[in-house]
């Protein structure tokens, strides 16, 4: 299966294990979660992400793209693919919430989910080792520096710019398979390619196409019929 499928799936799962099935609003704060009403974003970012069979075979693509504020901390990412089909999480740092939409190029309502997330304590905090080379090229009209790390059966490339000031929970790390078992880098910038291959010849190739996008773009959770989960997540989770 396909790496970041497997991870949107273990999102899922972990959610909906847990989940209340919608209803009144006193469900959700007798657990603590709460979100606003509606979210707003004035920039996003552009990503493309390329899986890979054996013998370096397209097998199909998908669309990444985050919206955020310029003025706040709150950021949603959306990823779709070919069909239409699309995952949403919208990531509230004020009220520590996660708020999930699982939506379907089918026309089917979207699926709502949200649950609580915690910071995790610098113990907890994962690096990935990576290690630089020599290699320089330019990704979206920015210069970057490759980097390499290999975790157990895992290997790939990182390359990473100095030339923009963004979190990288606005950019591809955070979707990459690796970030789930690492929270952070061992060097800083921001991640603007990465792939991740293994041992069977799968390879994933994530690579930033378009950054700091004026675009506005609004969520309304009103009347939304809001599954909540009761366990909160490490916030590297989503």
């Amino acid at each position: 299966m396909l790496k970041a499928e497997l991870r949107i799936i273990l999102v899922v799962a972990v959610l909906m294990f847990y989940a209340i099935l919608p209803g009144a609003a006193s469900a959700f704060l007798n657990f603590g979660v709460k979100w606003d009403d509606s979210y707003s974003f004035d920039k996003s970012n552009t990503f493309k992400i390329e899986f890979y069979a054996k013998n370096n075979e397209l097998m199909r693509t998908m669309n990444l793209k985050t919206y955020y504020q310029s003025t706040g901390d709150n950021f949603v990412t959306k990823m779709e693919d070919a069909k239409g089909n699309y995952t949403e999480t919208v990531l509230d740092k004020k009220n520590e919430v996660a708020i999930q939409i699982f939506g379907s190029g089918r026309g089917a309502a979207p699926l709502y989910n949200a649950g609580g997330f915690k910071y995790p304590t610098e113990q907890e905090l994962k690096k990935l080792d990576i290690v630089p080379t020599t290699e320089t090229k330019q990704i979206a009209g920015f210069m970057c520096k490759k980097y390499t790390y290999s975790f157990k059966n895992i290997f790939g490339e990182v390359w990473i710019t100095d030339q923009i000031n963004l979190s990288n929970d606005l950019g591809v790390f955070r979707a990459a398979k690796m970030a789930a078992k690492h929270n952070t880098l061992s060097v800083g910038g921001f991640v603007m390619e990465m792939t991740t291959e293994d041992s069977g010849g799968g390879k994933t190739l994530m690579t930033t196409v378009s950054l700091k996008n004026s675009e506005s773009y609004t969520l309304d959770f009103k009347g939304a019929k809001m599954g909540t989960a009761v366990n909160k997540v490490n916030y590297y989770t989503f």
